[in-house]
């Protein structure tokens, strides 16, 4: 056999381990190698696995960050032409493989069982880093950047340098030629799904920290018609509750936005309601003559979300249309979901020891929804936005509790 070899280097980053208890992936990074081991393309993009991210302190993707992103099957057919005539490649490859199955068919993409492929972390028993040796630990024996772990790009180059290596130290190795021919048929042989590409954007995990566009951006500067009755005291009661936990997730900026256009609320009276939402923050804070270093920050952080000068805003009285503030009754039903970094079983406990109820599915008699993510894509969350139930994160629903 004398076939050029040429591979595609995979890595997933998904919600959990098993596509068969409906875990999702929610990256794609995919790295072209050819037969002398040069790297000649990267292909990388976030995926919106519509659910939640699961264990979002491994992978480090954001709810915020998939919103805009495209679902699987909107680039299945791009994907599957950058695998098609090479040899699938992966580190723990059985791993990428149960997902590569299980997202093309969920696709509606017919693919063929026994995929040929190279498990660069099998291999690594031939080369003397074991069977099992990680990807971060192989890499540092060949000293190879890794890049960000854990983000798809940047494991698939990895892993494509590592390919690369085995190739090279092995090409003087008896019996390896004809493995690496045998691969390269295969890989060659093997027909992947075709289909037609739906021309949707690829969205790449943001670099280093990502600033959220402000949703008053979205906020028209001229009023189409007259104001609804009662409007201003309808979107200071929204903002209320979408600064329950200090931040606005990008869900409730979308809708803060698209309610100040439905109620006809201009950019400028949007700023006037600011500063007076911020003024009477400020002045709850002083009730007691004494501001925090708590109360400080956090009035800091809503000045800049809202856009407000807050050194300009004196804690004076003033007519600001009067709202009432959310508030936890005893009895009230909360709902948790996600991952979150306080174990669920400790918050259920405390919320029972103050008399709330946690629930474990959201109806419209749930008061509060409590997510790791705000901007979370959980069956839960999704019903939550429906039902108009506000959504905080674990520091929001600390803060409703010890108010």
């Amino acid at each position: 056999m004398d076939e050029a070899m040429s591979f595609a280097v995979v890595d997933f980053e998904t919600t959990g381990i098993l596509p068969s208890y409906h875990h999702r992936v929610v990256e794609i990074g995919v790295t072209h190698v050819e037969d002398d081991g040069t790297i000649s393309y990267r292909w990388e993009t976030l995926i919106n696995p519509e659910r939640d991210l699961g264990p979002q302190s491994i992978h480090g993707i954001r709810a915020a960050d998939i919103l805009d992103a495209p679902v699987f099957s909107d680039v299945a057919a791009e994907f599957a032409e950058l695998l098609d005539g090479r040899v699938f490649a992966a580190h723990n490859a059985s791993f990428d493989l149960r997902f590569l199955q299980a997202e093309f068919e969920r696709a509606g993409y017919w693919l063929d069982g026994g995929t040929p492929s190279v498990c660069t972390m099998a291999l690594g028993a031939n080369f003397g880093l074991g069977a099992s040796a990680s990807l971060a630990y192989a890499c540092s024996i060949y000293r190879i950047a890794h890049g960000l772990a854990h983000s798809a790009g940047a494991d698939s180059h990895a892993a494509a340098q590592l390919l690369s290596a085995y190739r090279t130290t092995s090409a003087t190795w008896p019996g390896w030629d004809d493995y690496w021919a045998a691969t390269a048929h295969a890989g060659r042989s093997y027909a992947y799904p075709k289909g037609s590409r739906t021309g949707f954007a690829l969205k790449r995990r943001p670099d280093g920290v990502s600033v959220q566009q402000s949703f008053l951006e979205r906020i028209s500067t001229d009023a189409v018609r007259e104001s609804v009755d009662g409007a201003e005291a309808q979107y200071l009661a929204l903002l209320d509750r979408c600064l329950l936990d200090g931040h606005i997730s990008a869900h409730e900026g979308a809708q803060l936005a698209e309610v100040a256009n439905e109620l006809a609320l201009t950019r400028v009276r949007i700023d006037e309601l600011h500063a007076a939402y911020y003024r009477s923050l400020d002045e709850r804070a002083w009730a007691d003559g004494i501001l925090t270093d708590q109360e400080r920050a956090e009035l800091a952080a809503v000045a800049s979300l809202l856009q407000v000068d807050a050194a300009s805003l004196e804690s004076t009285p003033n007519d600001t249309t009067v709202h009432e503030r959310f508030a936890l009754e005893i009895g009230d039903m909360i709902v948790l979901t996600g991952e979150m970094t306080r174990d669920r079983s400790g918050w259920e406990a405390e919320l029972r020891e103050r008399g709330y109820t946690p629930h474990p599915s959201v109806t419209k008699k749930v008061k509060l929804v409590v997510a790791a993510d705000p901007d979370s894509l959980s069956g839960k969350a999704k019903k939550a936005r429906d039902y108009g139930i506000p959504i905080v994160n674990e520091d929001g629903l600390r803060a409703l509790l010890d108010a």
